[in-house]
This record gives structure tokens, C-alpha cells and sequence, in this order.
């Protein structure tokens, strides 16, 4: 009797597998927050990759915004928008130093790094969410879209740092933050992996 009493209480803290059952638990919750987060920042990333598109596609080099021409800021658009007329000739100061700061291969070559982007931060999006259920089918395109998010953030900090330091300065801070991001979460997945191997020897 005392034995089969041991037996079930060593079943009930351990479980089936002789593992804790709180080191279970403790593991699906990390599983679930790397997950989590991952989708979290793949939503975010593909908004900003998708703003930047749309920003050179619209600024364009050659445009009325490049020339020296005063803004046309009408009242009427003014209160429409709820902006000042000084916010207004700020907004088209600022595409004008982007612009006078681009050199001619810059605007090309950006926008096919934000592409490229676009589609990993989409593709860490879908499997960050498939993550948390399943891991483990999950785990290694979600590894491959880190990878390429951690090089596309190099590439463009890479080809922003060779530029003039207007755009150093709009274009650098974010990227390495990004980097840094897409870096922690790599480890985390990577760290994960290696979890999960060490338990199953």
C-alpha cells in the first residue's frame, strides 16, 4: 500500500514522462510568448515596411516638393487636416531634405530590401501565430524569416549608412532597433530548439 501511494504521488508531480509537470507548464507558456510576440512584431514590421513603400513610391525624385517652390498650403485643406500653416511648410521641408539627401541608387535599392522585408515580417507573422499550437512544424520557417529579417535590417542600415546624415539620421536608429528585435527573437527560437533536443536525449 505504501508503495503504490508513493507511486501515485510521484505520478502526480511528474507525470507520465518522469518530467515535472511545472517545467511542462513552464515551457508552454515560453512557447506561447515567443510565438505571440513574434506575430506581434510581424504586424508591426509589415506596417512600417508598407508605409516606407508607399513613401518612395509617392516622393518621387523630379517632383514640385523638390524645387525650391514655396508650399501650397490652402486654408481650407489646413482645417481639413487640423494643421497649422507652419506644420504644413515643415512637412514639405522635410521631402525636400529627404530628396536633396537620396542619392540616385538609394530609392531602388530600398524599396526592394522593404519587399524582400515585407514578405519575411508577413511569413513571421503567419508562423509566429502557428508557433503557439504548433511548435515544432512552426519552429523551422519561423527560424528561416528571422534569418532573413536580421539580414534585410543589415542590408538597409548598410546602404543608409551611405548616404548623407539627414537620412542617417531618419533611417539608422530605427533599423538597429528593428535588428536588435528580429536578433533576440532569433535566439529565443534557436534557444528553443535546443531546449527541446536536450529533453528528447
Amino acid at each position: 500500500m505504501n508503495i503504490q501511494k508513493q507511486n501515485n504521488v510521484e505520478n502526480s508531480i511528474y507525470g507520465n514522462n518522469n518530467r515535472p509537470m511545472s517545467i511542462k507548464k513552464g515551457n508552454n507558456v515560453n512557447i506561447k510568448w515567443i510565438g505571440v510576440t513574434s506575430a506581434l512584431f510581424g504586424a508591426l514590421l509589415i506596417a512600417n515596411y508598407a508605409s516606407e513603400i508607399l513613401r518612395q513610391a509617392v516622393v518621387l525624385p523630379g517632383s514640385v516638393a523638390e524645387s525650391a517652390v514655396a508650399a501650397d498650403c490652402r486654408p481650407d485643406e489646413l482645417v481639413e487636416e487640423d494643421l497649422s500653416l507652419k506644420e504644413c511648410e515643415l512637412m514639405v521641408s522635410n521631402i525636400q531634405i529627404m530628396l536633396a539627401s537620396s542619392p540616385s541608387w538609394f530609392r531602388p535599392i530600398t524599396i526592394c530590401w522593404y519587399i524582400f522585408g515585407l514578405v519575411s515580417a508577413l511569413s513571421s507573422l503567419v508562423f509566429g501565430m502557428r508557433f503557439v499550437n504548433s511548435p515544432e512544424s512552426a519552429q523551422r520557417p519561423l527560424y528561416v524569416s528571422f534569418v532573413l529579417l536580421v539580414g534585410i535590417d543589415f542590408l538597409i542600415f548598410a546602404t543608409t549608412s551611405a548616404t548623407g546624415p539627414l537620412l542617417r539620421s531618419i533611417y539608422l536608429w530605427p533599423t538597429l532597433i528593428w535588428f536588435f528585435i528580429h536578433l533576440v527573437l532569433l535566439v529565443a527560437v534557436v534557444s528553443y530548439n535546443s531546449e527541446s533536443k536536450r529533453e528528447v536525449n
